[in-house]
């Protein structure tokens, strides 16, 4: 299964401080803060402790719900997340994190028309400041169901906010299973230019050449894959490869 992508808030936003309700708010945000602290750590258990504490001082605070779906959905708890996810959003209905990750538990359980409809609601929101994550959940999900113009489709747009490596691996590894074998190599050859000593781009790029029939090219992409990661699994495949086309 694809891993997809989750964000963890490490600031607040939106937390109400004024009139009668400041003092519970504070109290909220305090507990909320040492929660997050410990779930940075790792620490479940005590991240889940202040989470609730923070709920207790204040019942609408969303990023505890938050917080407690996303230690629900590291145990595996994926019903719990859901249901923390969900009266995040009952909270606060432009919660596009909350979205996001409601739309990963969704995935995880194979419920795919709830979470590309989870998804969409998170890019429904203008203000949200991290549109390329649920792209990229989106582009995951679609590869999982082999619908890969759609996920190609889906990580074009992540690539669009935030053109990063890993994006133009699944976007030119979408493309390739796509049978579009030239801008699959389009795009592996600008992310050896971003990054001409990521491994994976280059054994990527190896498999669009080999695939277009450019052996000579695909053997020297080879090459430089092993190069680049000695002792690897992708290595020995790479000089499989190798050894095949010599």
């Amino acid at each position: 299964m694809r891993a997809f992508a989750l964000i963890i808030l490490l600031a607040l936003t939106g937390c109400v401080t004024t009139g009668h309700t400041i003092n519970k708010s504070k109290m909220a945000e305090g507990y909320y803060m040492k929660g997050l602290s410990y779930l940075q750590e790792k620490n479940y258990e005590m991240a889940s402790v202040e989470f609730n504490r923070s709920l207790q001082h204040d019942s609408d605070f969303k990023q505890s719900y938050y917080g407690l779906g996303i230690i629900s959905d590291y145990q595996g708890k994926l019903e719990d997340a859901a249901k923390y996810y969900q009266t995040a959003i009952d909270k606060a209905p432009d919660y596009s994190e909350a979205y996001n990750a409601l739309g990963v538990v969704y995935s995880k359980q194979k419920k795919w028309k709830e979470a590309v409809k989870a998804f969409n609601k998170a890019l429904a929101n203008k203000l949200y400041t991290t549109p390329h994550i649920p792209y990229l959940n989106l582009g995951d999900l679609y590869m999982e169901r082999k619908e890969y113009e759609k996920a190609a489709e889906a990580y074009r747009e992540s690539k669009r906010f935030v053109n990063i490596e890993w994006t133009i691996i699944k976007l030119g590894t979408a493309l390739l299973e796509a049978g579009k074998i030239k801008e699959a190599i389009s795009e592996f050859q600008e992310g050896i230019g971003l990054a001409p000593q990521n491994a994976n781009m280059r054994y990527s790029l190896a498999l669009a050449f080999l695939k277009a029939g450019n052996k000579k090219s695909a053997l020297m992409e080879f090459r430089k894959a092993a190069e680049l990661a000695p002792k690897s699994d992708l290595a020995r495949k790479a000089n499989e490869y190798i050894m095949t086309l010599r």
